[in-house]
């Protein structure tokens, strides 16, 4: 059998579509997902930084406590500066 040679460009042409085509879809799907990722990464972000603040509001008011004298408050900053934790007065 003798195959003309435009068939076979043409067989090639249309097989390079296709990986073509199947990259720009995975591509595509793989963009989806990191979008996804992204969004979950920014909500875990915003729930940490509430997190952060409540902590440190917490704390500043145990401090304040400490300052004015409520002995509980003292053994609990005792406690965390024991651990590292550093209390700023922001």
């Amino acid at each position: 059998m003798n195959i003309p040679a435009q068939v076979g460009t043409l067989l090639t042409a249309v097989a390079l579509c296709v990986v073509l085509g199947s990259n720009v879809a995975q591509l595509s799907h793989t963009h989806g997902d990191l979008e996804t990722i992204i969004v979950n990464q920014r909500l875990a972000l915003a729930n940490a930084t509430k997190a952060e603040t409540q902590l440190d509001a917490l704390a500043r008011g145990t401090q304040a406590l400490a300052n004015g004298g409520n002995a509980n408050a003292a053994r609990i900053i005792a406690v965390l500066q024991a651990n590292g934790v550093r209390i700023s007065n922001r």
